[in-house]
């Protein structure tokens, strides 16, 4: 797969099906979007188009009004693996809000991309103050000579699926829901850094990721989780939060590790929300603290991982 970061590094494409949207998360909706893409392509030997932004066009108007549900990263490795040939990821900026969706059509779309079809949401817009939209692209079809299919929204439990509604849910620390719409576990990608090490004084070392700025937190809490490191997974419970009980400023998002004990310090490690336990809570003492995590352990420890013997840890 080919990633180009900018309109001008389009070299005149001949023929393409292309897909359009900001596809924050890649989840079940934009894979429907994205898989008639890839297969349409296949089928008539032209090249399979996805044409996105690396910033999400809201925060353009208003700086961190969104946060991502994944990385753009990460969105270009799952769209590498539902088979697209080329990615178009451009920032969102002033020309992208001064250009007419007539323009965009012929000067994007049918001059540099050679657009033979278009394949978009039944609420995509467009251009110059959203003025392009669905009903404008099946006007100029005739023109220039593409076709259009247009995908109605894709239901689960008739609720509409968007990214909207995932970051709703990520946002109430509602993990366990997230995967039946985004198709995957929410996860948080981070480096391990070195913190207060107050847990390993406690018996509960806790292993301190750094995320990317742009992402999107879950609430605060308690969460069941499970943790890829290089390729290995193991099972924990995940800590969003500021440590009240200790008086902590800095929010944090950290990990006790079940049946691991390695200096993982610097490494990259991924960590994947499968269910809220709890809230965050001050405790009147260390001890008491103590105690909660021994709770909260023993629960992911006895449904994680003395129920899922494909995962046990040796």
């Amino acid at each position: 797969m080919i990633t180009i970061k900018s309109i001008n590094e389009i070299n005149n494409i001949k023929r393409s099906v292309v897909t359009i949207g900001n596809f924050d998360g890649i989840h079940k909706g934009h894979e429907v979007l994205i898989k008639k893409a890839v297969e349409y392509g296949k089928k008539n030997n032209i090249k399979s188009i996805v044409f996105t932004f690396e910033n999400h066009p809201a925060n353009y108007f208003r700086s961190n009004s969104i946060r991502n549900i994944i990385s753009n990263e990460e969105r270009i490795n799952r769209l590498n693996k539902l088979g697209v040939d080329l990615v178009i990821s451009i920032p969102f900026n002033k020309y992208m809000t001064k250009i007419s969706a007539q323009d965009f059509v012929e000067k994007i779309l049918v001059d540099k991309l050679g657009v033979e079809k278009i394949i978009v949401g039944d609420d995509f817009t467009f251009a110059r103050n959203k003025e392009g939209n669905t009903d404008l692209l099946k006007n100029l079809s005739e023109r220039y000579k593409y076709s259009l299919e247009v995908i109605k929204a894709i239901k689960i439990n008739g609720t509409r699926i968007s990214s909207t509604y995932i970051r709703n849910l990520v946002s109430q620390g509602d993990v366990y829901a997230v995967d039946e719409y985004l198709g995957y576990n929410y996860q948080l990608e981070g480096k391990v850094i070195h913190c207060k090490q107050l847990g390993r004084t406690i018996g509960f070392p806790t292993a301190n990721i750094e995320v990317d700025k742009d992402v999107l937190i879950p609430k605060n809490g308690i969460y069941a989780t499970r943790i890829n490191i290089e390729g290995q997974i193991y099972f924990g419970a995940t800590n969003i939060g500021f440590n009240p009980t200790v008086n902590g400023s800095k929010l944090s998002i950290e990990t006790n590790i079940l049946q691991f004990n390695e200096d993982i310090y610097g490494k990259l490690i991924k960590i994947e929300f499968l269910e809220r336990i709890r809230d965050e809570k001050k405790f009147s003492s260390l001890d008491e603290l103590k105690n909660q995590l021994k709770r909260d352990t023993n629960y992911v420890f006895e449904k994680y991982i003395c129920k899922s013997e494909e995962f046990m840890i040796k």
